[in-house]
């Protein structure tokens, strides 16, 4: 067996596709932070495609890790010449796999700060892109969180952005390198799933330099693009059984950084890329003029629909969502959520139907051979709550059987992070939320304790039909 690389691509079977371009040497035009397996999945993907097609454009990828953690994968891929492969599992159990090559260079931050602030710099740097989860944003009023609350960016701009240590400090860093050098300002480009996730992310970059600076602050809200973006794949996970197929599919050649994931796909963008960008349109993107409508779409009945899938799921005792998707006493209330609060307050783009859409859906989140894990999509539980959820549970209140639903989806949520013993779920709750939830001698009253409930926490009625749902669910 031999190592996934450049000079291991001739020993794959013809089966598996490879990129073309790699003799070229194609230029790095963009800069990644956050190289997890969701990006492989999908903006490098569509980034090889680009080159496979047109091998000279400067639109290669350097990836980013910012935290020591990003450390294995990053050293898997180096060992890999940046090559990993890339499968697909349909729900028919059909396999494909291909080797991707966009990504040519990376970057630990912890290794170098300033090495990479000089990175991002140069001025082939058109793009700075990211996916750092929803949590990873540090000015979000939606949270009460501002940038001077983050520790590592209050030490980023205690030390000038001399040595950044975050993703922020190291575009403010970066930024300011470009504008006293004269360099164009590269656009930032979020691709996390956020609503108005431009805004979001032009939000932590002015707020983290302004820690620093008011006057470069102000330079960047006023000369920096961010457009914003809508992405979409399933992309969970590898499992044992799913790496054992992949390696079937490579025959001799072994890959440390294998990828799997749904075959959809789907990206969404703004036109507002300053320094020109990949054609992404020529190989599925879509590029709009008015995003909202599509994120709208996607967060409230995609990724909203996923947590309720996950904590109804959990209770119920399921490990993966196809297994959810299979009870008929969990999907109940996935489709209520759908049919009855969601679809009925949420604006679609044109020509979409929405029936058809969450059928759709359905199916993707019913696929056995994606093996997706409901501990992973309860991750970052409250954001992910307060984003995708909150917003129509919040619109949809007029709605004739609002209270029934949305106290069972509230009191899933509760009893599901409360019994957890599972320490990727725990990671992001704190010892005050989970004594909300835990609270049996007040069973609703993790309403008013929540900052992103507060909303619904005044309603006696609403908060006496979560206390009985949470208290049925806890006799189970």
């Amino acid at each position: 067996m031999t190592a996934l690389s450049r000079q291991t691509l001739s020993q794959l079977p013809d089966s598996v596709a490879r990129p073309s371009y790699l003799d070229r040497e194609p230029r790095v035009g963009i800069a990644h932070i956050g190289v997890g397996n969701f990006h492989r999945s999908h903006q490098a993907m569509y980034v090889d495609r680009v080159l496979n097609e047109t091998p000279d454009a400067p639109w290669a990828i350097c990836g980013i890790g910012v935290r020591e953690e990003d450390r294995g994968l990053l050293d898997a891929l180096r060992s890999q010449d940046g090559l990993y492969s890339l499968s697909l599992f349909e729900s028919d159990g059909t396999v494909t796999s291909r080797v991707i090559g966009s990504l040519r260079e990376f970057v630990l931050v912890p290794d170098d700060p300033a090495a990479a602030v000089a990175r991002l710099a140069d001025p082939d740097i058109r793009i700075v892109s990211m996916t750092i989860t929803e949590s990873g944003y540090v000015e979000d009023p939606e949270n009460s969180r501002t940038a001077g609350d983050d520790p590592v960016v209050r030490a980023d701009a205690a030390g000038d952005f001399a040595a950044p240590r975050s993703a922020f400090g190291l575009i403010v860093a970066a930024l300011r390198a470009r504008r006293e050098a004269g360099v164009p300002a590269f656009t930032v480009s979020s691709c996390d799933n956020v609503q108005n996730n431009g805004t979001v992310a032009k939000r932590s970059v002015v707020a983290t330099a302004r820690l620093a600076s008011d006057e470069l602050a102000d330079w960047i809200d006023r000369s920096v693009a961010f457009p914003s973006t809508m992405v979409d794949r399933i992309t969970p996970r590898a499992t044992a059984a799913q790496l054992e197929t992949v390696a079937s599919l490579l025959g001799d050649v072994t890959d440390a950084a294998a990828v799997v994931a749904e075959p959809f796909e789907q990206w969404v963008l703004e036109e507002n890329f300053a320094l020109g960008r990949p054609a992404v349109e020529n190989h599925g993107a879509v590029f709009v003029d008015e995003i909202d409508t599509y994120e709208f779409m996607k967060l409230r009945l995609l990724n909203a629909g996923h947590q309720v899938l996950a904590y109804v799921g959990l209770l119920r005792g399921h490990t993966y969502a196809h297994e959810a998707m299979a009870d008929p006493d969990v999907t109940v209330w996935l489709e209520r959520y759908w049919n009855e609060l969601a679809l009925p307050t949420t604006e679609l783009p044109s020509g979409v139907d929405g029936a058809e859409y969450v059928r759709v859906l359905a199916e993707r989140f019913g696929n056995p051979a994606i093996a997706d894990t409901l501990e992973r999509l309860a991750t970052d539980s409250g954001d992910r709550m307060s984003k995708f959820v909150m917003p129509v549970l919040t619109q949809a209140r007029s709605r004739e059987t609002f209270t029934e639903v949305a106290s069972r989806i509230l009191a899933s949520y509760a009893v599901a992070v409360s019994e957890t013993t599972s320490p990727v779920i725990l990671a992001s709750v704190s010892d005050e939320v989970r004594a909300a939830l835990s609270d049996e001698a007040n069973p609703a009253g993790f309403l008013a304790a929540i900052d992103w409930l507060a909303p619904l926490g005044g309603d006696a009625p609403f908060r006496d039909a979560v206390a009985a749902q949470v208290r049925t669910l806890r006799s189970r």
